[in-house]
């Protein structure tokens, strides 16, 4: 297995030749013969973080749940990570019934949903459009006593966004800044775009000057957004202004800048 793991990751930096869902079975298995659940369940993180192509996931969760069994009959016993790596998986598939039937099954084990399992759920909820059900989970973590993260009400922002809904993702913003939670850039680009979208630009502005007064660095994904929303309300040479400082700031444009740029003209 170690043998085959340097073979894997000579792989994935070379990245001519890219893993495909057969390696990512094959070292899974062998990890899982080996009793080593924690390393089994990093390589399937890996195909989270983008690594595995998107059709690829759905074999990939089918093999995971199958090892998952294996573990079970082998007398390996899962923990907290294993369950919010299977839930995770099953929710990108929209396997609603099998993501409750796997958190009921690791309450009934003793095994309690911590944090990150209860944002799996959110974020996933939220990008779903169902964002009221996310807020059933919120309330659920409160009621468990465990405290929402940045990650937990970003992904509400978020889910209040793509439905228009830019008041109650504001409301959300400030109760961050309230329980003095860290509102880091992800927090403002996903506010930032909430107004763009909704043509309110002058205060996506504000927010953004509000990030400089708090010594947070804009990125690229910022600077994006409001290109974006001044080419779409018509303001040229607002967009044009805030390419120029973009630049200045030390941001290099990317393909998505340009085309932005282009899409504006």
């Amino acid at each position: 297995v170690v043998q085959a793991v340097e073979l894997f990751n000579k792989m994935i930096k070379a990245g001519n030749c890219q893993p495909d869902v057969f390696t990512f079975s094959t070292l899974i298995k062998g990890f899982c013969m080996r009793g080593d659940n924690r390393a089994a369940i990093q390589l399937l993180r890996k195909m989270e973080e983008g690594v595995c192509k998107p059709d690829l996931v759905d074999t990939l969760v089918d093999d995971a749940l199958n090892l998952f069994s294996e573990m079970m009959c082998k007398g390996i016993s899962p923990n907290v990570i294993t369950y919010t790596s299977l839930i995770n998986g099953v929710c990108k598939l929209g396997e609603w019934k099998e993501a409750t039937r796997l958190l009921n099954e690791m309450v009934s084990k003793n095994i309690f949903p911590d944090v990150f399992t209860f944002n799996v759920l959110v974020d996933t909820l939220c990008k779903e459009g169902m964002v009221v059900e996310a807020e059933g989970v919120v309330e659920m973590m409160i009621q468990r006593d465990i405290d929402p993260d940045t990650v937990t009400y970003n992904s509400l922002m978020d889910g209040y966004c793509l439905r228009g809904e830019i008041g109650k993702a504001q409301n959300v913003f400030e109760l961050m800044l309230s329980k003095g939670l860290m509102v880091n850039v992800v927090c403002y680009n996903t506010l930032i775009n909430g107004y763009c979208k909704l043509k309110k630009i002058d205060e996506a502005m504000m927010l953004f000057l509000d990030m400089s007064h708090k010594g947070l660095v804009a990125n690229t994904v910022t600077y994006n957004t409001l290109l974006d929303g001044f080419g779409k309300a018509g303001r040229i040479q607002d967009t044009q202004k805030l390419f120029s400082e973009m630049q200045a700031c030390g941001q290099l444009p990317n393909v998505r800048t340009y085309s932005i740029l282009l899409d504006g003209l």
